[in-house]
């Protein structure tokens, strides 16, 4: 059991931190193009808002559908190789939309849109998939989900200040990126190697229902 709560902190922490280190970098991709003006910011955050909703729908729906962490490992995989190829892709897309979309704040939402909108829906999938699976095996959702979101709440808070304070102005944006989409991809792998979907006994959706 101990194993099973330690791949679920490292899937929080670790997709928390990256989601929120991804938001501060974002900015560092967009100014180029669509200016630093608080309309970028508004684009960033407003984006960021619609992923989350968006994954926090998918997790809890396929949380009940799929009891399976190593549906949601698979899906991080995916999510990961999209993260590392953000470096190659954010020029052309960036380039293509402020050429083709005068305006700065349709462009810079259509451009964020483009960039993160699958990574980051996918990495706000696990916040709810984990509190599905967590709730249906221990009966205890509302200390469970109070628990997974503190947990997911600290790696968002340390992804945000280590990024902001010091990976910045120690490397290039698109290493950092390169660097978040490894993290990732380790952790995803991690998981799916260890297979520990039978370590534990999740209930079939059926049960769930």
């Amino acid at each position: 059991m101990q194993i099973v709560y330690t791949v679920f902190i490292l899937l929080l922490v670790s997709f928390g931190a990256v989601v929120m280190s991804l938001e501060i970098l974002s900015s560092n991709l967009m100014s180029p193009y669509f200016g630093g003006s608080i309309y970028i910011w508004g684009s960033i955050i407003s984006s960021f808002m619609v992923h989350f909703s968006v994954g926090y729908v998918a997790g809890g729906y396929l949380s009940r559908r799929f009891p399976r962490i190593s549906v949601l490992a698979a899906f991080l995989v995916g999510c990961s190789l999209w993260v590392l190829m953000i470096p190659f892709i954010y020029q052309p897309v960036c380039e293509f939309v402020s050429e083709n979309i005068i305006d700065v704040r349709l462009g810079s939402l259509i451009a964020m849109n483009l960039i993160f909108f699958v990574p980051i829906s996918i990495m706000a999938m696990v916040s709810p998939y984990i509190i599905g699976i967590t709730a249906a095996w221990q009966r205890q959702s509302g200390f469970t989900a109070g628990m997974v979101l503190f947990i997911s709440t600290v790696g968002s808070f340390a992804g945000t200040n280590i990024t902001a304070f010091y990976l910045i102005s120690l490397f290039p944006v698109s290493r950092i990126i390169m660097g978040l989409g490894m993290i990732c991809l380790a952790v995803s792998l991690i998981v799916l190697l260890l297979r520990i979907d039978r370590r534990i006994k999740i209930p079939d959706a059926n049960d769930c229902a």
